[in-house]
């Protein structure tokens, strides 16, 4: 007869395996719903970027030249949805297609239940970033500007961005006061179009994982500014230096032991002199003094 404690026993290390192969499905099902989560995220963004790129492309009649899906300056892994160059100065355009309702509470705006506050900081930042490749006579023309992709939003603006709509968003530029002939426009395409289409790898361009700096940048990003590097001034060596002859040695040891002889010697013929005078040295004698 078989003891119960060993059938108890039986297929013990199968089910822990089991066990183990059951926990590791689980993380399994729970990485494959994050990853087609965010899989789903990158399709509507991609969608709704060619969205407003479509309602961009209307500025276009009007002088307006279109910059998409170019990189951010001093980033390696960032991109800008869009750069627009007209008349009206020069426009970066980040696009989020997000659904919900948008509430503006005073400088604080939201969408749905998600708050822009990161995404202003970016778009700043990233006007910041386009800016200091503008000379300078244009860079208080540079705007940097949030489009919703699907909630019609008249424009406005929260701190130095402005947010508006996808069906708004070409009134908007349209809009601007003109600041740029059709000359400065074509320059200014072309310097921007040189900084912001320069390839910077073989890593993709793409927004995820880039920390929302705290505040604007300044106009020149520290990034940029490098600073000269120094290198070590090597002083000739002169000729001899740090070696001594031992024959100047001693001849300057024997002039010390010359001059030493001769002051002991002109002592000495001063001591044995009358009146301690030195020979040669003319006598002054006192005569008394007499009365007339």
């Amino acid at each position: 007869m078989v003891p119960r404690s060993s059938v108890q026993a039986a297929g013990r290390g199968a089910a822990e395996q089991a066990r183990k192969h059951a926990a590791r499905a689980e993380e399994l099902r729970r990485e494959l719903s994050r990853v087609e989560r965010e899989q789903r995220n990158w399709e509507a963004g991609a969608h709704g970027e060619r969205l407003v790129a479509e309602a961009l492309a209307a500025l276009e009649a009007d002088g307006w030249t279109l910059l998409h899906d170019v990189r951010w300056p001093g980033r390696r892994r960032a991109n800008l949805d869009h750069v627009a160059v007209g008349p009206g100065g020069v426009v970066v355009v980040d696009s989020k297609n997000w659904t919900g309702a948008v509430a503006v509470l005073g400088d604080e705006s939201r969408v749905g239940n998600r708050s822009l506050a990161k995404e202003l900081a970016g778009v700043a930042a990233a006007t910041a970033a386009v800016t200091a490749h503008v000379p300078a006579r244009h860079r208080r023309d540079v705007l940097g500007v949030l489009c919703l992709v699907q909630q019609p939003v008249a424009a406005h603006e929260v701190g130095a961005v402005t947010v508006v709509g996808r069906g708004e968003v070409a009134q908007l530029l349209r809009a601007l006061p003109r600041v740029l002939a059709p000359r400065e426009v074509e320059r200014l395409v072309h310097v921007l179009g040189r900084e912001l289409t320069a390839p910077v790898g073989d890593e993709p361009l793409t927004g995820a994982g880039v920390p929302a700096p705290r505040g604007v940048p300044a106009a020149v990003p520290r990034a940029a500014v490098r600073r000269p590097v120094r290198r070590p001034v090597r002083r000739p060596v002169r000729r001899g230096a740090g070696r001594r002859s031992p024959r100047g040695a001693l001849a300057r040891a024997l002039l010390v032991v010359l001059a030493a002889l001769v002051v002991l010697s002109v002592s000495q013929r001063w001591a044995s002199s009358p009146g301690g005078v030195l020979p040669g040295e003319p006598v002054v004698t006192q005569q008394p003094l007499t009365g007339p």
